[in-house]
């Protein structure tokens, strides 16, 4: 269950060492000076850039039943200051509005994760799972599952984005940085700013405004670690019946979750 805990900035990191290369190289004459630009002001949060969150937001609602196939890295830094990526992989299938499948793999093992209307349920590859009632929305269950059990799934707010149950904050600063491809998608590319935080987001162009990647850097560490997601979409997927019901292994014992009061 602890991978399934605050995935995204987490990770305590120190200050990266420089690199080694840097370190031990003597250059064999002095380099000639030459002035760095002076950077431009911190730019506002631009017309376009703040239309373009609100319509993919908007976009993203209306979708009621597909998966998700996100490949991330997280920094973290070793005791003797080397920069590590640690990554890790999510699988989502999701059909509103209170259906939701998630299968984490990271580098301490696999999770899986259930909830079909009725009951939400944390599965280990070890054979252990936990289970309780559990009923409503997926907005519901993603602000229980973090409220009661300390659970935060990964990129939540692909599945609420810009409706009142999102916990994220509105950016203060924001522009358009440019155009790239994306997994072979044409993306529009916005990076913003909010208390704490700069992410980037590369947008589809077109009538489908779909998140492609993300990257997310944490201000308040020296060492600014971050978060990137590639993100691969699947607006038609396959269902098959009770895809979303927990049915544990022979043998599968159940716990109780981590915060859950023990029976009386």
């Amino acid at each position: 269950m602890a991978l399934l805990r605050n995935l995204i900035l987490a990770a305590a990191v120190a200050s990266a060492a420089a690199p080694l290369a840097a370190q031990a190289a003597t250059p064999a004459k002095p380099a000639k000076a030459v002035a760095a630009p002076i950077p431009a002001a911190a730019p506002a949060l631009e017309p376009e850039a703040a239309a373009a969150l609100d319509r993919m937001g908007a976009y993203l609602r209306t979708l009621k039943n597909f998966d998700i196939h996100v490949e991330s890295s997280i920094d973290t830094i070793l005791n003797n200051g080397q920069r590590i990526q640690l990554d890790r992989m999510v699988d989502y299938a999701v059909q509103f509005p209170n259906r939701l499948t998630a299968r984490l793999e990271g580098p301490q093992g696999v999770v899986n994760a259930n909830y079909d209307g009725a009951a939400f349920t944390v599965a280990g590859q070890d054979g252990y799972y936990a289970q309780a009632p559990m009923t409503g929305s997926i907005s519901n269950l993603l602000s229980k599952a973090y409220t009661a059990y300390g659970i935060d799934f990964p990129l939540q707010d692909l599945f609420r984005w810009g409706d009142a149950s999102s916990v994220t904050e509105k950016p203060t600063e924001g522009f358009r940085v440019g155009t790239s491809r994306v997994g072979g998608v044409v993306t529009d590319h916005y990076a913003f700013r909010q208390p704490g935080v700069d992410f980037q987001i590369w947008i589809d162009q077109g009538d489908k405004p779909l998140p492609r990647k993300m990257v997310i850097t944490s201000l308040t560490d020296a060492a600014q670690p971050q978060y990137t997601a590639l993100i691969r979409w699947d607006l038609s997927p396959r269902r098959t019946d009770g895809q979303f019901t927990f049915k544990p292994a022979p043998g599968a014992k159940q716990i109780r979750f981590r915060d859950e009061p023990a029976a009386k």
